[in-house]
């Protein structure tokens, strides 16, 4: 019998104690690091914040504290705070949880009362019909304060997801803006001046955003995003992964026909890399696009993160709306991916800042949306990276998604037979299909052959997973590679170089065979058939104009 489907029954049979996220079935919760979850919830009255990207688990988490603090100890039977001399002892309390995202696209109004009908079904169990008219028409700092005036001291707990949720989609509305500003500001102010009332509350978002009140009228506000204890705390480090997922690696690796250590280097590449304090001791990986991969490993190494929105926020798309801001973020992306000195650094200061929401400083957009992570650099300033292939390959769509590089699916069908060629050498074939794919899917005022990456890029992204392993800029002692594609039986490297005016095509093309040849690239694979070949890119005539193959002295 096959391994069985790592799906979300299957997932309530392992030890979740440390896996990085929780999961929740049937009002049965499996939490994840427990003793961190204790950690945070013994914290009595001041509010916590977490920002992270979107698919790492927030919602989840706050789900986590939700049963915790109402149910005990009930979900959470055999972890690590059901036991020992730190287990969990506190009673229950009134929960009010709020997803601010649910109320993203209401215009101010509409959000000020969904929020006041959330508040009284949270509070008093109302909603719908039962609600009166005036019930219906306070405002919710009304609903908040008139429970907490006949409520115990440190009674309440409070859950708020997605807090900048509704602000970040009416960016570009300046009017409905600064009335959903407002109603956040008058409503964190009334939190704060019941804060005797709360024994606990708890904010996620992905962005400080000011002037909502939440990052100057808390005084005694705890920001753990970039907490060395909670850097871990979401997301699946490389230790649980082997631990606790190795029955579905090796399922994997069987589905695929790779060796274990193969996927487990390819998940890594893929998915890993997340670092969210400077002094973290360990990556993480991120915990969707592993389950996302586990649970189906035929459809290989996918982009779940981008395919699912993470890797598109609204207040990132937004942002990119703007000619300036498109500008600023082409020419970060291409300083960070190629760690040009100095522009890779960004300081502490500025990454814990809080900014306008029209106002958000590109590198700190970019980081909080999980399109950079950090690395240490100094005491004071951390190196931004792009953590792993997945987030790369995202940026990628992203710069083709806003620039409308879109191919037609005529083009992805036709790629389909990739393998096919590689296996048999057909390397003129496969020039032929790249230049098929360059035709269709880049318009005529595109500048996208004024630079060979991003022609690279644009055929990197549009290379099937399936029968193939692909990588671009692959790392030896020599340099980085342009692009290799891997199948069962052979492992092809290709150099791409553009003519310029003083760089003719001749000149292009023995510079490229010279480079993959000096530099050794792809010779470090054993038991696969290597073939190397230059393609050269003309800018005047928008193709490949030429390739040719680097003939190998002995068998690789």
């Amino acid at each position: 019998m096959g391994m069985p489907m790592l799906d979300e029954a299957m997932l309530l049979k392992l030890p979740l104690a440390t896996t990085g996220f929780s999961v929740i079935r049937n009002s049965k919760i499996y939490v994840d690091k427990s003793f961190l979850i204790r950690k945070l919830a013994i914290t009595d009255g001041a509010p916590v914040f977490l920002s992270r990207p979107r698919r790492f688990g927030k919602s989840l988490l706050v789900s986590t504290f939700e049963s915790l603090f109402s149910r005990g100890l009930q979900d959470f039977k055999g972890l690590a705070i059901d036991t020992g001399e730190e287990k969990w002892t506190d009673r229950l309390y009134k929960v009010v949880h709020l997803d601010f995202s649910k109320y993203a696209f209401s215009n101010a109004d509409n959000f000020s009362r969904k929020l006041t009908a959330a508040m009284l079904f949270s509070l008093y169990g109302k909603s719908g019909a039962t609600l009166s008219e005036n019930e219906k028409s306070q405002d919710p700092e009304e609903v908040l304060s008139e429970f907490a005036a006949t409520s115990e001291d440190k009674s309440i707990v409070l859950l708020i997801d997605e807090y900048d949720s509704p602000i970040t989609h009416h960016l570009g509305d300046n009017a409905e803006k600064a009335k959903i500003i407002a109603t956040l500001g008058n409503f964190f102010a009334t939190v704060k001046s019941c804060e005797e009332k709360f024994r606990f509350v708890f904010i996620t978002g992905i962005t400080r955003i000011a002037h909502v009140s939440l990052f100057s009228v808390f005084n005694n506000l705890a920001d753990i995003t970039c907490d060395d204890d909670y850097a871990t705390l979401l997301g699946i480090t490389d230790a649980e992964l082997h631990h606790y997922f190795d029955p579905y690696v090796r399922n994997a690796a069987a589905v695929l026909d790779m060796s274990v250590s193969d996927v487990y280097e390819k998940m890594k590449t893929v998915y890993d890399g997340f670092q969210f304090s400077i002094d973290a001791a360990e990556t993480v990986y991120n915990p969707w696009s592993v389950l996302s991969f586990l649970k189906d490993p035929k459809k290989g190494f996918l982009n779940y993160w981008y395919a699912t929105s993470g890797g598109t926020p609204t207040i990132l798309v937004k942002y990119l709306e703007d000619k300036s801001n498109l500008e600023l973020f082409s020419k970060l992306s291409y300083q960070v991916k190629n760690a040009e000195d100095g522009e890779n650094l960004v300081s502490l200061d500025t990454l814990m800042s809080k900014s306008d929401p029209d106002k958000i400083p590109m590198a700190m957009l970019l980081t909080q949306t999980g399109y950079f992570t950090l690395r240490k650099d100094s005491s004071e300033y951390a190196r931004l990276v792009i953590p792993n292939d997945e987030v790369a390959e995202s940026l990628i769509k992203l710069s083709l998604d806003i620039n409308h590089l879109n191919p037609a699916v005529t083009t992805r069908s036709k790629l389909a037979k990739l393998a096919a060629l590689v296996n048999a050498g057909d390397i003129e074939g496969i020039f032929s299909l790249f230049n098929t794919a360059l035709t269709e899917g880049i318009s005529a005022n595109a500048k996208a052959f004024n630079d060979e990456n991003s022609i690279r890029d644009f055929i990197y992204v549009l290379l099937p997973r399936n029968g193939i392993i692909k990588t671009r800029e692959n790392p030896n002692a020599k340099g980085f590679s342009d692009l290799e594609i891997r199948t069962n039986e052979v492992k092809l490297v290709i150099e791409f170089k553009r003519i310029r005016d003083d760089y003719p095509l001749k000149t292009a093309m023995n510079d490229a065979l010279n480079q993959l040849k000096s530099r050794h690239y792809g010779e470090t694979v054993q038991n696969l058939r290597l073939i190397r070949a230059a393609m050269v890119i003309s800018p005047e005539d928008r193709n490949l104009a030429d390739f040719r193959v680097l003939e190998e002295e002995t068998d690789k």
